[in-house]
C-alpha cells in the first residue's frame, strides 16, 4: 500500500487545489496569482533572490520562503532583496535592518480553510492553572498551525478529589506573533513553536475524556485513541467534535462560527 502523500489545507484558485506546505508550493503559488497581485516576472533563478519581477513600472526583488522568518535563518543579505513572499508571515517582529522588506503572505489572497489543533495542557506542572483567569496567553503550537488556526485545550490534572480529570474546558484563536524556542533557551520556554493565542470560548459544561471514549461517534476518533497526548491536528475530525461540544454548550455554538465549516 502506498503512503498517503502529505497536502497542505484546501484552498481556492484556479489551478491548484491545496496550500503550499514547501517553499517550492509557495513559488507555484506565487506564479498562478502573480498577475493579480500586479506583478510581471522577469526572471526566476536558483540563485539569491529567487525572483526578478517589475510592479507598477518598478523593479523588485523578491525571496520565496515558506515561513517568512526563514529569510533571516537563511541568512540572507536584506540589501539584495525588497520583498519576500512566502506562505505563512510569522515575522512580525524583525530587526530594524529587515524592516524595509515587503513581506506578501500568500495565504490572505485563496481563502484558505483554517485549521483545528487539539494542545496539551499538564496542569500538574503549572502551567495550566492561569488559563482559567485568562483570556491571552502565549502557548506551545504544532509546526503547521497558523494564525486564524483553532486550538482545543485539552487539560490533564486533577480533580477536587484528586483524581484524574482529562477534560477540554476553552478552546483559543491563534493571533501570534510566533516565536520558535531552542533546547535551553534562556527564556526557560518551553521548545518549539509558540504562539498568542486570544481566547474563543470557555465551556460551561467541560467535554470529558470519557464522555468522548463513550460516544459511538467520537470513540474512534485517532486522538481519543490516543488519549489526546500530544499535539494534534484533527482539522478533518473536528465536524464530529464540534457536534459534541456544542451538543452540551449550545451558547459556543455562536462562538465558534468561524470554524464551522462543511
Amino acid at each position: 500500500m502506498s503512503k498517503e502523500l502529505e497536502v497542505g489545507r484546501q484552498i481556492t484558485v484556479r489551478g491548484m487545489t491545496y496550500a503550499p506546505i514547501s517553499e517550492q508550493g509557495v513559488v507555484f503559488l506565487f506564479g498562478r496569482l502573480a498577475p493579480a497581485l500586479g506583478f510581471c516576472i522577469e526572471r526566476v533563478q536558483i540563485r539569491f533572490p529567487d525572483c526578478l519581477a517589475t510592479r507598477r513600472g518598478k523593479k523588485c526583488r523578491i525571496e520565496f520562503e515558506y515561513w517568512a522568518s526563514d529569510f533571516e535563518t537563511h541568512r540572507h543579505d536584506p540589501k539584495k532583496a525588497d520583498c519576500v513572499v512566502c506562505w505563512h508571515n510569522d515575522w512580525e517582529s524583525r530587526l530594524k535592518k529587515y524592516q524595509h522588506l515587503e513581506i506578501i503572505e500568500l495565504k490572505r489572497f485563496v481563502d484558505a480553510l483554517p485549521g483545528v489543533f487539539v494542545v496539551g495542557c499538564q496542569e500538574s506542572r503549572g502551567g495550566g492553572k492561569d488559563l482559567d483567569r485568562r483570556s491571552r496567553t502565549e502557548w506551545n503550537v504544532p509546526t503547521n498551525a497558523e494564525r486564524d488556526d483553532l486550538v482545543i485545550m485539552y487539560r490533564a490534572g486533577k480533580d477536587p478529589g484528586g483524581r484524574t480529570a482529562m477534560e477540554i474546558r476553552d478552546l483559543w484563536k491563534i493571533v501570534g506573533p510566533f516565536k520558535r524556542y531552542g533546547k535551553r533557551n534562556r527564556e526557560d520556554r518551553w521548545p518549539g513553536l509558540q504562539a498568542g493565542l486570544k481566547l474563543v470560548v470557555r465551556l460551561k459544561k467541560p467535554v470529558t475524556y470519557a464522555e468522548l471514549r463513550d460516544d459511538r461517534n467520537t470513540h474512534d476518533l485517532g486522538v481519543v485513541r490516543k488519549r489526546f497526548q500530544g499535539k494534534a491536528d484533527v482539522t478533518d475530525d473536528w465536524a464530529v467534535l464540534y457536534n459534541k461540544i456544542v451538543s452540551l454548550n449550545r451558547k459556543a455554538k455562536s462562538a465558534l462560527r468561524p470554524w464551522h465549516f462543511e
